[in-house]
């Protein structure tokens, strides 16, 4: 007779150990092989791919119905496109779910962005930052609209474009603001303007 051996409850423990190790090391490289997929695969390149394996797949199919049969191929597809197409489902959802959560971060963006113009505009001195950041000091003295007082930043009214003087003597207007010129009476203004600019 001979006698069961008994295994050492520390070469038990190491196995257990190992394994866990080996799936947690298999859990990221999965984590890690899809987080590269969504940040580099687009939509319409893994439709087409799955499509033409489809396509494939479904081809085969018809030629089975008449008689032609390839051992090897199941379905049309050989077991690494299988799996392959399986992946590529998968890459599918995943990349639809990362363009989803791009889209909605991108949105969100948009919608803070216009909360702060909003909030922006509550203020005079919002609706002054906003104007700066909007017109150069070059548009705001060579504006066809540019009026001391009532409206300092030559800001066209609402439905009208913006529009500049091309000379001097405001004889003539262009709507190309590198063609604008300011008028000769605004010049030691807009001189000033620049000066206090640096």
């Amino acid at each position: 007779l001979t006698m069961a051996k008994s295994e050492n409850p520390l070469d038990v423990y190491r196995r257990q150990q190992r394994k866990k190790e080996l799936k947690k090391n298999k859990n990221a490289r999965i984590k890690a092989r899809d987080e590269k997929v969504a940040a580099t695969r687009a939509i319409d390149e893994v439709k087409a791919e799955i499509s033409l394996l489809e396509r494939k797949r479904d081809k085969f199919g018809k030629n089975t119905e008449k008689g032609d049969v390839d051992e090897e191929r199941s379905g049309g597809l050989d077991s690494n496109e299988t799996k392959k197409l399986e992946r590529l489902k998968k890459e599918l959802k995943i990349v639809t779910a990362a363009s989803a959560k791009r889209k909605e971060l991108h949105e969100q963006a948009q919608r803070e962005k216009e909360l702060q113009l909003i909030a922006a505009q509550k203020t005079v001195e919002g609706v002054q930052k906003l104007n700066e950041s909007k017109y150069s000091v070059l548009e705001r003295y060579a504006s066809v609209y540019y009026d001391d007082q009532m409206n300092p930043f030559g800001a066209p009214p609402p439905g009208k474009p913006k529009m500049y003087w091309s000379d001097a003597e405001k004889k003539s207007t262009t709507m190309n603001a590198r063609m604008a010129v300011v008028p000769s009476q605004l010049q030691h203004k807009f001189d000033a303007e620049m000066k206090k600019q640096g």
